[in-house]
């Protein structure tokens, strides 16, 4: 009797642990998708948000990412845009940007564009409303089916 409540005790402590452990190993992730830019982007704004998360604790944004299937350009022309839009995280103070690629025009999906931002190391605090937001580009530049990753650790 001794020994299975040990056994018990010993398996409920190990359980608890690991779960501590997968609640902090990093990356964590917080996604966002945009289907046509032009549903974020009104006349003479400054942007539009299309996620937001509040997390509840202090976090670092550790690298963010975007998979487009229709990557920057004029009204869906080969012109390119100039500046290209881009995908902001934000909590109204602290910004990072990451451009959205013009499309290429060239290969099996010549408009796809995809962007990293590599390794990066911007704090947030807990309780922070961060908002992932488009930023426009050029007067008449489109692009959609983007999805957004943003890798982030708890601090």
């Amino acid at each position: 009797m001794k020994f299975t409540r040990l056994l018990t005790l010993a398996l409920v402590g190990a359980i608890l642990s690991l779960n501590a452990q997968a609640q902090t190993a990093g990356p964590l992730l917080w996604t966002g998708y945009i289907d046509v830019m032009g549903n974020y982007l009104h006349a003479h704004s400054g942007g539009g948000t299309f996620s937001r998360f509040t997390p509840g604790v202090a976090i670092t944004i550790t690298r963010m990412q975007l998979q487009a299937a229709v990557g920057s350009s004029i009204d869906y022309t080969k012109v390119p845009c100039s500046p290209v839009p881009k995908i902001r995280v934000t909590d109204g103070t602290t910004n990072y940007d990451l451009a959205i690629p013009n499309a290429r025009w060239k290969g099996r999906y010549p408009m796809a564009v995809s962007a990293d931002s590599g390794p990066l190391s911007v704090g947030y605090s807990g309780g922070a409303a961060l908002r992932l937001v488009l930023i426009p580009g050029q007067t008449g530049c489109n692009g959609g089916a983007i999805n957004v990753t943003v890798q982030y650790s708890v601090n």
